[in-house]
């Protein structure tokens, strides 16, 4: 089975390059590949982003669709969360965006980043950015947005990690006591501080 939909990318003069990929052999490899891909082009060596279009139609043997379609969007998603992860444990810092501290938008920008997706960087800024949607929609890689100091007005954010139980979606942030972590959206804080949720990808 050949899968089709990934329109073309960019190599490093910036010229489009057809695709075929088989994800039923090579989804791990294709990840790796999009994140590094991701990664030369926040560092500066490409201007373009290197994956156009989201989805990626799974074509049978006899060229015919099967109904079936594969979503490059997880495979973008899945990089994401595999470098906010990677962050676990770093310690708060207001400002900061490496290993040695990180605040809560500064978490959410270089996470993103590494998919090549620049986000403005303070949190009520990154509450513009993207397409609004409800809680009741929320998918991993979703932006959620809190007010824990004056209430409606925007000074937090997580990346949701678990949407299967929409009564405890789980979301990882910096938290100004523990650092990155993970936590769930169903503690009474949590919920009492909620705003809205975008999404980015």
């Amino acid at each position: 089975m050949r899968l089709r939909g990934i329109q073309f990318i960019y190599d490093n003069q910036g010229k489009k390059i057809s695709a075929v990929v088989d994800l039923r052999r090579y989804e791990k490899e294709f990840a790796v590949f999009l994140q590094e891909l991701s990664q030369k082009r926040s560092s500066g060596r490409t201007s373009t982003n290197p994956v156009v279009g989201d989805t990626t139609n799974v074509v049978g043997s006899g060229g015919n669709n099967s109904g079936s379609t594969v979503n490059a969007r997880k495979l973008k998603i899945d990089a994401l969360l595999k470098t906010a992860r990677s962050y676990y444990g770093v310690p708060y810092r207001t400002g900061g965006i490496s290993h040695s501290g990180m605040d809560c938008s500064g978490f959410t920008q270089t996470s993103f980043k590494s998919i090549g997706v620049n986000l403005p960087r303070i949190s009520r800024d990154q509450a513009l950015v993207g397409q609004v949607i409800s809680k009741s929609q929320l998918q991993p890689g979703d932006l959620v947005f809190f007010a824990t100091g004056t209430p409606g007005r925007v000074n937090h954010v997580g990346i949701v990690t678990d949407a299967s139980n929409p009564n405890a979606i789980r979301f990882i942030h910096a938290s100004s006591s523990r650092g990155i972590m993970e936590t769930s959206m169903s503690i009474n804080y949590w919920v009492r501080a909620y705003v809205k949720s975008r999404r980015i990808v």
